[in-house]
C-alpha cells in the first residue's frame, strides 16, 4: 500500500511523494536508525537519527533536523496518507525560504564552535606529546 507523504531534503523544497508504507522502505529512503517525532496528533516526522551534523535541514518545535525525513500521517499507530488541509499546512511550515536564514546561522554557529574545538584539541596534543617527549629523553 502506498501513502501520500512529504519528503523534506536539505537545501530543497518540500516534495509531496507517495511511498510504500513499509519500514523497510522507510529505512532505505532516510537510514537506518528512526527517530519519530510527534508534529501532532496525526502526524509524526520521521528522521535518521544518525545523520551528519553539518547536513542542518530545518528547524521544527526546538529541533534541529538534519538529513532528509518525512512527515506522515499515522492512525491507530499505522502509516497512513496525509489529508490535503496536512499536507498544505507542513509544505507551509517547512518552506526552504522560511527555514535557509535561520540553518545558515545555525550552521555557521555550528562550524564555527567545532573549529575552535579542534583548534583547542590540537593545542592539547602538542602539548601533551610534548611532555611525552621530555618524559622518553630523561
Amino acid at each position: 500500500m502506498k501513502i501520500k507523504c512529504l519528503l523534506v531534503m536539505p537545501g530543497k523544497e518540500v516534495q509531496k511523494v507517495r511511498i510504500p508504507a513499509n519500514i523497510k522502505f522507510i529505512k532505505a529512503l532516510i537510514g537506518k536508525n528512526l527517530l519519530n517525532i510527534k508534529a501532532n496528533e496525526n502526524n509524526i516526522i520521521i528522521a535518521n537519527q544518525n545523520a551528519k551534523n553539518d547536513e542542518f535541514n530545518r528547524l521544527f518545535g526546538g529541533y534541529i533536523l538534519y538529513g532528509t525525513f518525512i512527515v506522515v500521517s499515522i492512525k491507530k499507530n499505522r502509516r497512513i496518507s496525509m489529508k490535503k488541509k496536512d499536507i498544505i499546512r507542513f509544505s507551509n511550515i517547512f518552506k526552504l525560504s522560511k527555514h535557509q536564514k535561520k540553518i545558515e546561522k545555525f550552521k555557521d554557529e555550528f562550524l564555527e564552535e567545532y573549529y575552535y574545538r579542534q583548534r583547542k584539541n590540537k593545542q592539547k596534543n602538542r602539548k601533551h606529546n610534548k611532555e611525552q617527549i621530555f618524559k622518553n629523553a630523561a
